[in-house]
């Protein structure tokens, strides 16, 4: 597996994305009202107001929707992904995340047209 993305919850995104571009120099590759993506060279910040979204969490790739657990939260994002979050042992929040082939190009930043896990 992949991991995709890792998610921070902000009061303010705009401020938070400003600060890792300036930390590390991360680049924002998507942004909406509630939610900023940052990728460096190979990695993932996802910013996510905290107002919308309830959790942190780390994100990770699944080649199908039928690899999605059927044990978690489903949710479909506007985007067209699919996400299913699941708690592990210690209340962490993981995120096992489907992209339809129309979407990889677009968030996957670094070359990555197809994904096997």
């Amino acid at each position: 597996m992949i991991i995709d993305h890792i998610a921070i919850r902000a009061d303010d995104i705009e401020e938070l994305a400003k600060w890792y571009q300036e930390k590390i120099g991360a680049k924002v590759t998507h942004t909406d009202k509630h939610y900023i993506r940052l990728s460096t060279t190979n990695s993932t910040i996802a910013i996510i107001d905290k107002n919308k979204y309830p959790y942190n969490h780390v994100g990770v790739l699944v080649d199908s929707l039928e690899d999605l657990p059927d044990d978690g939260t489903r949710v479909e994002h506007r985007d067209g992904t699919v996400g299913v979050y699941c708690e592990d042992p210690e209340g962490n929040y993981i995120e096992f995340i489907y992209y339809t082939e129309e979407l990889r190009p677009e968030f996957l930043t670094y070359g990555y047209t197809k994904i096997h896990c």
